[in-house]
C-alpha cells in the first residue's frame, strides 16, 4: 500500500507545484539510517514533499490523535506512520510514548529513515516554532542502545513555499549538512540529559540554515512587498544574473536581515520605504484584479502581442481538449477542499491529496468510456495523453493571461494614462531608492 500511494504522491506532487526546487540533494547520505528534520508550515503536505524528493522510503512520526479510530490506524500504519502521543492533547496516553521509541530504535537498526517534524505543530509562517526535545532523544538512545554504533545521522531539511495553499506555485526543498550522532557520544555519556538539550539547539540551528527565515512577525507584509517588487530586479542588476537556487534562498534571507537592519539603524527611510511600498502595491494591486500577470509583467519586460496572439489562436484547440478532460476533477478538488479544510495549513495537503484521487478516478473513468468506442491500446493512449492536455490548458490560461496583461500595459502608454505613468514613476522611484541602500548594506554590513 505504501508503495502504491509513494508513487502515486511523487508523480503527483511534481504536477501540484510549478517550480520544484531541490538544493543539497548530494548531501544525504546513502547506505545507513537517517533521521529527516524539518520545518513545518504546510502540515501534512510537508511529508509528501521531503518524500517526494529525498528518494527515500520513509518513515513518519505522526500525532496519535489521529491514531484513535481503528480504520485509521490500520490505515496510517501501513503508509508508514508511528503514532506520538502529546502530554497537552491526550495525556491519559502518553504512557505509549516508551512504545513509539523502541519502534523508532528498531526501525533505525534495520537501516530505515524516519521523518520527523520537531517544531509539533504546524503554521504556515517563514519561521520555526520551539523545538521540542523528542527528536534527539530518540536519535540519542537509539545510538545508545546500540553503543554508538548504527552510524545514525540526522539531515536538517528546509521547506520553503511561495504559497502551499494553490496549486502550481513554487516550493523549495533544501537539505543541509548531516549532522553524526557519532559525534555527540562523548557528550551523552557525560551527562545525557544536557547532551539531548544542546542536540535539540543543534538541529534547530541547521534547519533554520536551510530555511526562508522572517523571525520577527512584523516584518513579514514588507518583505512580502519587497520581494514582490524588488527581488528579481534586484537579481537581473547583478553582474552575474544567472544565480543557483541555493544562492537566491540565502539572498532572500539577507533581504530579511537588510529590512532589520534598516529599521534599527535608519529608521526615516525604513518609514519612508513602507509607506511607498503601500502606496504602490495598492496601486498595483487594484490592476491586478483585473489582469493577474501584470505584476508579472513589470518584471519579466515586454511580451511579444504576436507571439501571443498566434500561439493564442493556434493553441486554442488543445486548450479546449484539456479543459473538457480536466474540469471536473479540478474543479471537484476545489470544492473538496474548501468543505473540509478546517485550517489553512491543511488547505494545501488537501487539495493535493484529493485532487490525486480526483484527477485518478478521471482518468479511469475515460478509459472506460474511450474503450467502449475504441480499442484498448488506443483508449490507453488517450488516457494517457490526457494529463498532458490538462498542463497544455493550465499553460494556455497563463499564455493568455500575459496577452491581456500586455495589451493592457500597451494601452495605457498610447494613451498616456497619468495615473499609469505615475505608478511606474512610484516603482521606479522604490527601485532607485532600494538600489542605493542594497549598496550601502554591503558596504556597512556584508564586506
Amino acid at each position: 500500500m505504501y508503495k502504491f500511494f509513494e508513487v502515486l504522491l511523487k508523480l503527483s506532487t511534481r504536477l501540484y507545484f510549478k517550480n520544484k526546487f531541490v538544493t543539497g540533494k548530494e548531501k544525504i547520505p546513502k547506505g545507513k539510517p537517517l533521521m529527516f528534520v524539518a520545518n513545518h508550515p504546510g502540515a501534512f503536505m510537508d511529508p509528501i514533499v521531503i518524500g517526494a524528493f529525498a528518494s527515500k522510503s520513509l518513515y513518519y512520526i505522526a500525532r496519535g490523535e489521529s491514531f484513535k479510530n481503528k480504520i485509521a490506524a490500520w490505515f496510517f500504519k501501513r503508509l508508514h506512520m508511528i503514532p506520538v502521543y502529546r502530554k497537552e492533547e491526550t495525556p491519559e496516553l502518553t504512557h505509549k510514548n516508551d512504545g513509539v521509541f523502541k519502534a523508532c530504535y528498531s526501525h533505525f537498526e534495520k537501516g530505515r529513515s524516519l521523518m520527523i517534524f520537531p517544531e509539533g505543530t504546524s503554521k504556515i509562517e517563514h519561521r520555526l516554532r520551539k523545538v521540542k526535545s523528542g527528536a534527539a532523544r530518540i536519535a540519542l538512545g537509539a545510538e545508545a542502545k546500540n553503543n554508538f554504533e548504527l552510524d545514525l545521522e540526522i539531515v536538517p531539511v528546509g521547506l520553503t513555499y511561495s504559497n502551499p495553499q494553490n496549486f502550481r506555485t513554487d516550493v523549495h526543498v533544501d537539505f543541509g549538512t548531516p549532522i553524526k550522532l557519532k559525534d555527540w557520544q562523548a557528550a551523552y555519556e557525560k551527562d545525557s540529559f544536557k547532551a539531548a538539550k544542546q542536540l535539540t539547539k543543534e538541529i534547530e540551528s541547521r534547519i533554520k540554515e536551510q530555511m526562508l527565515l522572517i523571525e520577527n512577525q512584523e516584518n513579514d507584509l514588507l518583505y512580502e512587498r519587497l520581494h514582490e517588487v524588488y527581488f528579481e530586479e534586484m537579481i537581473k542588476r547583478f553582474e552575474e544574473p544567472n544565480i543557483s537556487k541555493k544562492e537566491k534562498l540565502n539572498l532572500k534571507n539577507e533581504l530579511v536581515k537588510a529590512v532589520e537592519y534598516f529599521k534599527e539603524k535608519d529608521p526615516e527611510f525604513s518609514g519612508k520605504l513602507e509607506r511607498l511600498l503601500e502606496e504602490y502595491c495598492f496601486e498595483v494591486g487594484a490592476v491586478a484584479q483585473k489582469f493577474p500577470n501584470f505584476n508579472k509583467r513589470l518584471i519579466d519586460g515586454k511580451k511579444s502581442i504576436t507571439k501571443h496572439f498566434f500561439s493564442a489562436l493556434f493553441g486554442f484547440p488543445f486548450f479546449l481538449a484539456g479543459f473538457i478532460a480536466n474540469i471536473i476533477p479540478y474543479k471537484v478538488s476545489g470544492i473538496l477542499t474548501e468543505k473540509f479544510t478546517q485550517r489553512d495549513d491543511f488547505t494545501g495537503g488537501l487539495r493535493l491529496v484529493i485532487g490525486t484521487f480526483a484527477f485518478l478516478f478521471n482518468y479511469i473513468g475515460w478509459l472506460v468510456i474511450l474503450n467502449s468506442y475504441l480499442p484498448v491500446f488506443l483508449a490507453l493512449i488517450i488516457t494517457t495523453l490526457l494529463p498532458v492536455l490538462g498542463m497544455l490548458a493550465l499553460g494556455y490560461s497563463r499564455m493568455y493571461m500575459e496577452l491581456k496583461a500586455e495589451l493592457f500595459y500597451q494601452r495605457m502608454v498610447v494613451t498616456e494614462n497619468k495615473e499609469f505613468k505615475k505608478m511606474l514613476d512610484l516603482r521606479s522611484l522604490i527601485i532607485d531608492e532600494l538600489e542605493q541602500a542594497r549598496l550601502l548594506y554591503n558596504e556597512r554590513v556584508v564586506s
